[in-house]
């Protein structure tokens, strides 16, 4: 029987999804209920994009609404799902967002379970390389506790929706946690226009973003530790501590071995700051995986020559005093 899945996290974000049907939205009324979550549905399929993204990402913003972008998968293969992905990539990728890209996909007549989720894989793997931060995948709860792996919703966070309960029914052993909880489907807003409605933590940020969401955190791994376990844990995903890193076996960790952790930035663990370069790095490689650029390495670090770091060097990331 599903149980209340908990937050991952602090549930104090009110959230609203538009799309273009949606038509005219005032942003500021939407602001002024309360709202601080804007999610566009920017993309649809392989070709069909929002036309008013524009005019819609500007009002928002100038509300004081923080957005994020929503792609509604129809892919029947995994090769499909990537060209989508790579569509969906370009259409926002002169639009920054501070909020996790996120991907819908009901879809399913016709496929098998395996089918279906090597498909949503493949859309959420390309979206989490070309970004860096693990994309959300926003499916009804029946479909979060029968239809998708484990090792699916270990790497990717969850937007469940799901309005017909006080909490979502997900089964809790599969999913560490909710990242967001779409608890209407169409509820009116500012007495003017019905948008869905959803409830997100802190994790619904991307990681780094002013560092006022996450944080970095080391941890050693001690006698039967697994990295899933380690992302229940500490409310991260196995794919974020696979990726900060660079473990090529992710069933593969052992005692005494640190890690690093992107958690909320309320989790009480000591901020850590400093990495130890390994064979293959490189300043820019490092930026990417840390959410920090090659201007402040260099900075904190004194580099004098960006293109040359040696192996067993101590690096400061220069996040620490940015994060809560």
């Amino acid at each position: 029987m599903a149980e209340n899945l908990s937050p991952l996290g602090t549930a104090s974000l009110r959230g609203v999804t538009v799309r273009e049907s949606d038509g005219a939205v005032n942003y500021a009324a939407v602001k002024a209920d309360g709202f601080s979550i804007v999610y566009f549905r920017a993309t649809a399929g392989a070709s069909y994009a929002d036309c008013r993204l524009d005019p819609s990402l500007t009002a928002a913003r100038k509300a004081g609404l923080t957005v994020g972008f929503l792609h509604y998968l129809t892919a029947r293969t995994p090769a499909e799902a990537r060209a989508q992905a790579a569509f969906f990539l370009k259409t926002v990728q002169n639009r920054p967002a501070t909020l996790r890209a996120a991907m819908s996909f009901d879809r399913f007549r016709g496929l098998t379970i395996a089918q279906a989720n090597a498909i949503a894989e493949a859309f959420l793997t390309a979206v989490e390389t070309a970004t860096g931060s693990a994309p959300m995948l926003l499916t009804d709860a029946q479909s979060a506790n029968l239809l998708w792996y484990e090792a699916l919703a270990q790497r990717f966070p969850l937007w469940v929706a799901d309005n017909s309960a006080e909490a979502p029914q997900v089964n809790a052993g599969k999913w560490s946690g909710w990242t967001g909880w779409q608890y209407a489907d169409y509820a009116t807003v500012s007495d003017t226009v019905e948008l869905p409605l959803s409830l997100f933590t802190e994790n619904v940020y991307r990681a780094a973003q002013g560092g006022s969401a996450e944080k970095l955190v080391c941890v050693t791994v001690a006698y039967g530790d697994t990295l899933s376990g380690i992302a229940r844990l500490f409310n991260t995903t196995v794919s974020s501590i696979v990726r900060l890193n660079r473990i090529a076996n992710p069933n593969r960790i052992y005692p005494g071995q640190r890690l690093y952790l992107r958690v909320p930035a309320g989790t009480p663990l000591e901020c850590c700051d400093s990495y130890t370069v390994r064979r293959g790095d490189t300043l820019s490689g490092i930026a990417r995986r840390f959410g920090t650029t090659v201007d402040r390495l260099v900075e904190v670090n004194g580099v004098t020559n960006p293109n040359l770091i040696r192996v067993g060097q101590t690096l400061s990331l220069g996040l620490c005093g940015e994060q809560a």
